[in-house]
């Protein structure tokens, strides 16, 4: 697939490239317009904005789905340090989704 600079598709080899704190910010940005939402409509929200892209990058669910826990949990060749924003990220599910007093 060519993409010039011009193009909104989605480069599935930029995609599977993208750098683990670049995600861990654009997805800590993305929650904190919902922080003030009950737990419920954040994971709605989560669920329908999952929906959306995978519709609309035209990518099977499972596929974006194992994309997203590869970036959080697997090391691989452009994921290979811990990440504190990943755990705040959990954290905050914990937190806020949960209602857990502890984290």
């Amino acid at each position: 697939m060519i993409v010039n600079s011009l193009s909104s598709r989605i480069d599935p080899t930029q995609l599977h490239m993208v750098s683990r704190d670049t995600v861990a910010n654009a997805a800590h940005a993305l929650l904190h317009g919902g922080s003030h939402e009950k737990g419920e409509v954040v994971v709605a929200a989560a669920a329908v904005l999952f929906a959306v892209m995978a519709e609309r990058a035209a990518m099977d669910p499972q596929d974006l789905f194992r994309l997203g826990r590869r970036i959080l949990t697997a090391p691989s060749d452009f994921h290979t340090k811990p990440n504190v924003q990943m755990e705040a990220l959990r954290d905050y599910a914990g937190l806020h989704i949960r209602d857990q007093p502890v984290i």
